[in-house]
């Protein structure tokens, strides 16, 4: 399959996605890792958490949206509801902005996650991973 995931620009976090299309456990760990070691606001978990927001900003708007807006407030109530606990709290804190909703803002939800304890890092790169890779097909 190839990789489209246009929102995530940073070489790391395309490799990330990568391994977890090709289902290489290894590679995935160690990618990861990189993920959760390097969460700047221009690093690898930013790169994600940019293409998850505007993966399910496109995804979750309609013709009534807004902007600015954030995340979880555009996800449908179902969705709402399924993310885990860790991922809603990071997904309040990432606005989409600008005209289109083409643009978003993720400092406060880095803040957030730089807070959250290991177990809940890793649920909130799975979940947003996850979300990427949905929109792949």
């Amino acid at each position: 399959m190839k990789l489209n995931a246009e929102h995530v620009t940073h070489p790391a976090a395309r490799r990330l996605l990568r391994a977890e299309t090709a289902r290489c456990a290894d590679c995935r760990a160690e990618a990861d890792a990189a993920a959760l070691d390097d969460i700047a606001p221009d690093g690898v978990f930013a790169s994600l958490l940019r293409g998850f927001a505007l993966v399910r900003a496109e995804q979750w708007r309609n013709r009534h949206t807004r902007y600015p807006i954030n995340v979880y407030d555009l996800a449908p109530p179902d969705e709402g509801r399924r993310m885990a606990i860790p991922t809603r709290e990071v997904a309040r804190l990432c606005v989409v902005e600008g005209r289109a909703g083409s643009n978003v803002t993720i400092q406060d939800a880095l803040v957030e996650f730089s807070l959250l304890g290991d177990a809940d890092q890793a649920r909130v790169l799975d979940d947003v991973v996850d979300a990427i890779l949905e929109e792949e097909g």
